[in-house]
């Protein structure tokens, strides 16, 4: 860890901080920190009600009385004088509030205070601005600020990379697509999800559109892409299988991947001048596959109506809400990847394939990659090519996350074929 970070860190009395540790997500990490992360960790749970704060706090005791217990904060995030107090005496801030509510004066002042930063925003604009208004600024200061650090996101980007790098182990030195499979995951959306989902149906078109452009957060424009499935938007790949264009966070996963993509542009680590990141969902056949796709796409369109999203509100969990934690432990989230090499004879030279799985639901596999990434800010923090900080992605966290995942649970398999 860079000497001039240690030394910012050292009179600071939290070692993370939790903010929104109340709601449905943060719920899930504070008691996920409290079994696996380091007993002596200093650390605090923040929000608004302090009664919610105190049920958390009795709650975490119980799992583990030895351990340090977190402190309670109660943080209006109106009153910035407050946020920023508690702001600068954490080293490592996880923020899991309503980003388009709030987001942005969070992460203004970790830029302004020092104080490294972790989301699981994936509403792309907004991200954009985010990236616009404090990429440098961050650099500039030596905060790290990552965005998309939940199971929907991270493991896509972290995959990805491994898989390169094993290519480029394998004797290619560049990639020319990287192919993931959402294989197994049971999605029912918590309320947080699903008000991000919603309040994203409502940009205009124009914004809209730009949303889904493969390089919307890349630094830098990439190649053309291509679609790479049939019309009837299925793809079989023989490693992989039958696959269906009909992920529902494919568009703000290629940006995330092509943002990785950009950042690493012409350093020794760069993936390759024509790289491109395609997702898609598995599918069970070409009938169940098609089906998958026109539902995508009806769901999609219905959602740009203002009254059906006034439905979907009355129908779907409220912030905060979420399905049973129980119940999803038994819901297995699964993501394969295939690396194609960019070269002439494609169909002789070793791909490198790597897999997440993990045994709960995906909410209980993002607190698992939220708060080991911030232990890996907290402990190593070592970025990527040696950046100094900015708008970065999982990915900069490279090797040292996926370690700590699969220490803690997720199986990480990565390998040439």
């Amino acid at each position: 860890m860079d000497a001039a970070i240690e030394e910012r860190r050292k009179s600071r009395k939290y070692d993370f901080l939790l903010l929104g540790a109340t709601g449905y997500t943060g719920l899930l990490t504070a008691e996920f920190i409290a079994r696996h992360l380091p007993s002596d960790l200093k650390w605090a749970i923040a929000g608004r009600s302090s009664s919610k704060l105190e049920a958390l706090a009795k709650k975490l005791d119980a799992i583990d009385p030895k351990r340090s217990q977190p402190a309670i904060e109660v943080v209006s995030l109106e009153h910035r004088s407050q946020l920023d107090s508690v702001i600068k005496d954490s080293k490592v801030c996880i923020s899991v509030i309503l980003y388009e509510d709030a987001g942005e004066i969070v992460i203004q002042s970790c830029v302004e205070n020092g104080t490294d930063y972790l989301d699981v925003s994936g509403d792309i604009p907004l991200v954009r601005t985010f990236v616009d208004k404090y990429h440098e600024m961050a650099a500039d200061a030596g905060v790290v600020l990552i965005h998309s650090c939940g199971v929907f996101s991270a493991p896509h980007d972290l995959l990805t990379q491994a898989t390169v790098r094993k290519l480029a182990e394998g004797g290619s030195a560049r990639t020319k697509e990287v192919i993931l499979s959402v294989s197994e995951l049971e999605l029912n959306v918590s309320g947080g999800t699903a008000h991000s989902l919603l309040d994203e149906s409502t940009y205009e078109p124009l914004a809209h559109k730009r949303a889904r452009q493969p390089w919307v957060l890349s630094p830098t424009e990439g190649p053309k892409t291509s679609a790479s499935t049939s019309f009837l938007g299925l793809r079989r790949d023989p490693v992989l299988g039958l696959l269906s264009a009909s992920s529902i966070s494919a568009a703000q996963n290629r940006a995330l991947v092509h943002r990785t993509w950009g950042l690493l542009n012409g350093t020794s680590l760069e993936y390759g001048p024509n790289f491109q990141f395609n997702e898609y969902a598995k599918a069970p056949s070409t009938v169940g596959g098609v089906l998958s796709v026109l539902t995508a796409t009806i769901l999609d369109t219905l959602l740009r109506f203002g009254f059906v999203r006034s439905i979907a509100r009355r129908l779907l969990p409220a912030p905060g809400e979420g399905p049973d934690p129980e119940k999803t432990q038994c819901s297995p989230v699964k993501f394969e990847v295939v690396a194609i090499p960019d070269s002439d004879d494609t169909a002789s030279s070793p791909r490198a394939y790597a897999s997440f799985s993990y045994p709960s639901g995906p909410y209980h596999a993002t607190a698992l990659v939220l708060a080991e990434a911030a232990a890996s800010l907290l402990y190593t923090r070592s970025l990527e090519g040696q950046v100094p900080g900015g708008c970065l992605t999982p990915a900069f966290l490279g090797n040292d996350l996926l370690e700590r995942v699969k220490k803690s649970g997720g199986t990480v398999e990565i390998k040439l074929i």
